[in-house]
């Protein structure tokens, strides 16, 4: 060994020593020698040079190796680390020092290797400082430099010429560290080592080359076989692919080192994986992969690395690089659409394959495998690149990986289904509500913020659960690329395990809840509307929970739908944030396109084998750079510059906008929800959500009738209990058209004596007065529609066919059907003017009156602006008790529904229409003023009404006033008391309600 003084341009004083690259004795012994001689330095810090391939990388093992052999306790912990991944300019070295042990042996968790490094407890040995790009070397001199300070010890290999330029170029020197120069092999340890090397039968071409290597021991063949790596990649050349190694002798062919290390080089992997001369024929064969298969994956391998200026192969970064950007989708569409047909499958064999499914059995699973796809699409990219974890256990730190699992499954879960549930809530309030003003609407966006809610604290509950599993390592594991990914493998299976599990036992009760407390919120906050409509909470929730069970229940669905189906989707969106099935699809691709084997780390460990690649940490190397940049076809990094990390984003800002914009959200959802407060009280709600279809006020009293789509009949009063006052019985023949049989018109005689009930071919009659009893009167086509009394008379029409009913009322309730007769046409509507004058309107769409009590017929009168000429197909007539205004809403054949208010003009006998007013379900006057109510229709397939009662002036032009808020669905019947302080209606949505609008001006 001899010192060499060198000044560097910056004026730092170098102490160079040479070692002639031989070491005698044991391997043993060797290490520790190395050990012994590296604790002498005053700093214990050391920059080892030499030439590419001269064994840099291989004195650094010996280092490490020998100086973890000298470690006592509790000193410092030797890590080799290759340099080639650090950005100096992005990355500080600690950081990087950090981040590359935290990876393969401490699955990603960065407390222990930072801890360490805080305590001065590793000895960084940084390997291969020349693989940096050019233009960041100064930068990484800089970095070691303020990094390590005046303390730290540090080992740096880097080759002699890269390292010289540096110093040269005014580059920073490393703070008081000799350098030791790795010297050319000698001709005579060349020869000694081929000399004693197995040669396959055509060998004694190496006497040549010998004699050459003796002659010219600075000639271009002995340069080039001046470094280990040259001289065992001559001996796999020679030794595996046979062939006379006097081809070197060729002056003109390989007139430069240049030019013999490339023939090597580029032979190495042919011969390699060519027939082994050696093996005697017959002899089994081992893997098949045939060196033409091999060079062309491992050419793959070597332009994937310096497509990314890298040379460790990592096996959990491949699926981010390789993968078509459409994989992610087309994978979430196809797992969607799996889920989807297997939940069809499994309603239908817990029904029974013999049985029907209905529309809905079908699209639900359809709408959750597109929701799980969309998810899923949202998951594939914004998890991005994940490193390999290991499954861990640990009740040390449980309350803190816990909350931060929970904290984290809560964003990411509300970040997941925000956007699905927004999309579902916006469908539905655009297809299955009137509009997005309805109160319909405003439950659809309450119960669809709470569901978020609560769905997200069940992901939250179960990444804690997934979060748990993940404790740090209490010590460092070996590290090996097939060992982290069969670890990861073990760790994703676990918590998409766990985390599915938990979502499978808690998710249709997130659900239930969510949809529960979003329902109950929009009822608070709109002073209960709909049904029930009573204010109590346990009311509210027993029928919400018995409607989302019928939906999503174990008698719909079995145990598919409610448990597994959610169980199964979270699993999955689990693993695909994590490494290993990100890889496996990777695999699957490159290997279905012929880029790479189907056992991928089986050719790997098998190269490794050949000495093709070598392993670092969890990820294969190639032998030598010069191997990679042989088979990728163009030098590495030759831009010389760096990619740039992405920037670390502001945690603040952040926060900040996502707080606003879910107060936004929160802010924007109850101002919605509350701007349809319900400004009624309920009379009655039917557990059953049978439809209300009729009410009536008894007249001069509180008393209120009303009746259901199913027959039965109730009374009550505003200061009693409601009761029931009957339910017809059904004849058999009548049991399968139960709806046609509900209550279809209710009125009472003027005196409150008599109430008349209309059901379907059928008209009932009670006298209240005295001994109650019942009277019944049927007939096929009796109409029982727009049920209206006059002074001693009742009538009613038909919605479904030309009829039309008038009796005559005595004091006893005793009935007496006329026939007014006369001709008339198909009659669509029908009611009582002022003087007890019968007002009918014909399918022609004149009027007829009808004086009592002759019911003498009268001339034809037309309806000004309404349809004429035989083309009136329904219409509803309703007349105002306190003028003679009616209200006609008309349906013609190929036109819109006429809906308006008419009035007769004294001046030319006709009606003529005073203004238009909406197409309503249900219109009442105002006993006293000119006020109507009515509820509006929308005509479609999933909204007949919304459920709000509008007020509108009837003097003049008719003119909205006010609207009430409280039904959910369409309002059937609506009635006024006597004194007009109380309007009462029943709507389909299941109940009767009661509003006070004493207020009318």
């Amino acid at each position: 060994m001899a010192d060499e003084p060198h000044t560097s341009a910056s004026g730092a004083r170098v102490l160079r020593v040479r070692l002639d690259g031989r070491l005698d004795g044991r391997f043993d012994a060797v290490i520790g020698q190395l050990a012994e001689r590296y604790e002498q330095l005053p700093q214990r810090r050391l920059v080892v040079i030499g030439e590419p391939g001269a064994g840099k990388t291989v004195l650094a093992t010996l280092l490490t190796l020998g100086l973890l052999g000298a470690r006592q306790p509790g000193g410092r912990v030797p890590v080799l680390l290759p340099v080639s991944t650090w950005d100096p300019v992005r990355e500080p070295l600690d950081d990087w020092i950090v981040r590359t042990l935290a990876v393969p042996y401490y699955s990603g968790r960065q407390e222990i290797p930072r801890a360490l490094l805080a305590h001065g407890l590793l000895l960084p040995v940084l390997d291969g400082l020349d693989e940096i790009p050019e233009s960041a070397r100064r930068g990484a001199i800089r970095g070691i430099n303020h990094a390590i300070g005046g303390e730290r010890p540090v080992v740096v290999t880097c080759r002699a010429v890269e390292y010289e330029e540096l110093i040269r170029g005014g580059a920073p020197t490393l703070r008081q560290a000799p350098v030791v120069e790795v010297t050319p092999v000698p001709p005579r340890d060349v020869i000694g080592y081929l000399r004693d090397v197995d040669w396959p039968e055509g060998g004694s071409g190496w006497d040549g080359v010998f004699a050459r290597l003796r002659a010219e021991p600075s000639g271009p063949l002995a340069e080039a076989l001046s470094t280990p790596l040259m001289v065992t990649t001559a001996r796999l050349v020679y030794q595996r692919g046979g062939g006379d190694p006097a081809e070197l002798l060729d002056r003109e062919r390989f007139d430069c080192r240049y030019a013999v290390e490339d023939h090597l080089t580029h032979r190495v992997v042919d011969a390699t994986y060519g027939s082994d001369p050696g093996v005697p024929e017959g002899a089994p064969a081992g893997e098949p992969w045939g060196a033409e298969r091999a060079r062309r994956w491992l050419t793959f391998l070597a332009r994937y690395l310096h497509d990314h200026r890298e040379r460790d192969l990592a096996w959990w970064l491949v699926s981010g690089r390789v993968l078509p950007v459409w994989a992610g989708p087309v994978l979430a569409f196809g797992l969607g659409l799996l889920l989807a047909v297997g939940a069809v499958v499994w309603t239908a064999a817990t029904r029974g394959f013999g049985q029907a499914l209905s529309s809905n059995d079908v699209l639900v699973p359809m709408y959750i495998g597109g929701a799980f796809a969309l998810i899923s699409c949202l998951i594939w990219y914004a998890a991005g690149t994940r490193p390999p974890g290991r499954l861990s256990f640990s009740l040390r730190g449980s309350a803190g990986r816990l909350r931060r699992g929970f904290r984290l499954g809560v964003l990411l879960g509300a970040a997941a289904v925000v956007p699905v549930t927004a999309g579902i809530c916006v469908f539905r309030v655009l297809t299955r509500t009137p509009g997005p003003g309805s109160l319909q609407a405003a439950a659809e966006v309450s119960e669809s913020l709470m569901a978020c809610a609560t769905l997200s604290l069940v992901v939250g509950v179960a990444l804690a659960a997934h979060n748990w599993l993940n404790a740090p390592p209490s010590r460092a594991t070996q590290a090996s690329p097939m060992k982290s990914y069969a670890q990861d493998r073990r760790s994703a299976l676990a918590g998409a395990s766990v985390g599915g599990l938990v979502v499978g036992a808690a998710g249709l009760l997130g659900l239930h809840a969510g949809q529960l407390a979003g329902d109950l919120v929009f009822r608070a906050l709109t002073d209960w509307p709909g049904l029930p409509g009573t204010g109590d909470v346990s009311d509210s929730g027993a029928l919400k929970w018995r409607q989302d069970n019928e939906a999503l229940g174990l008698d719909s669905h079995g145990w598919g739908m409610p448990f597994v189906l959610p169980g199964v989707a979270f699993a999955l969106f689990i693993l695909m944030t994590r490494a290993w099935p990100r890889f496996l699809l990777a695999k699957v691709w490159l290997a279905a396109s012929g880029q790479l084997p189907w056992r991928l780390f089986a050719f790997l460990g098998d190269a490794r084998r050949r000495e093709i690649v070598k392993q670092s940490n969890s990820t294969y190397q190639f032998r030598h750079i010069r191997l990679q940049e042989a088979l990728a076809g163009e030098p590495a990094y030759a831009g010389g510059s760096t990619s740039a990390r992405p920037g670390v984003t502001g945690g603040v800002r952040r926060r900040l906008v996502l707080s606003a914009g879910a107060a936004a959200v929160l802010g924007g959802g109850v101002a919605l929800i509350g701007r349809h407060e319900d400004q009624g009280e309920v009379l009655y709600w039917d557990p059953d959500e049978v439809p209300m279809t009729a009410v009536v006020f008894r007249p001069n009293s509180d008393e209120v009738v009303w009746g259901a789509e199913d027959g039965r009949l109730w009374r009550g009063h505003l200061r009693w209990n409601r009761s029931l006052l009957g339910r017809v019985r059904l004849t058999a023949s009548e049991e399968d058209d139960v709806i046609d049989r509900g209550v279809t018109g209710l009125a009472f005689r003027p005196d409150g004596g008599v109430l008349a009930v209309g059901r379907r071919d059928q008209l009932k009659l009670w006298n209240t007065h005295g001994k109650s009893e019942w009277r019944t009167i049927g007939r096929a086509g009796m109409a029982t529609s727009g049920l209206a009394f006059g002074d001693g008379y009742l009538s009613g029409y038909a919605n479904h066919g030309p009829f039309h009913t008038l009796l005559r009322i005595d004091e006893e309730g005793q009935p007496k059907e006329i026939d007014i007769g006369g001709g008339d046409p198909y009659l669509v509507a029908s009611g009582w003017l002022r003087g007890n004058s019968l007002v009918l309107v014909g399918k022609d769409g004149q009027v007829r009156l009808h004086a009592a009590p002759t019911f003498a017929k009268g001339p034809g009168v037309p309806l000004m602006g309404a349809p004429q000429g035989e083309d009136l197909l329904n219409s509803e007539l309703v007349v105002s008790p306190h003028d003679d205004c009616l209200h006609l809403n008309a349906l013609a054949s190929g036109l819109p529904e006429h809906s308006g208010l008419w009035r007769p003009d004294p001046r030319d006998g006709k009606w003529h229409k005073t203004g238009h007013v909406p197409s309503p379900s249900s219109v009442a006057f105002h006993p006293r003023k000119p006020f109507l109510a009515l509820s509006r229709t929308f005509p479609s397939e999933e909204w007949y009404g919304d459920g709000t009662i509008e007020l509108w002036r009837t003097d003049g032009t008719p003119s909205h006033w006010k609207s009430l808020y409280g039904h959910m669905s369409e309002v059937h019947s609506m009635s006024f008391n006597s004194n007009g302080t109380k309007l009462a209606s029943a709507s389909y949505d299941g109940t009767v309600r009661l509003w006070n609008i004493g207020h009318l001006p």
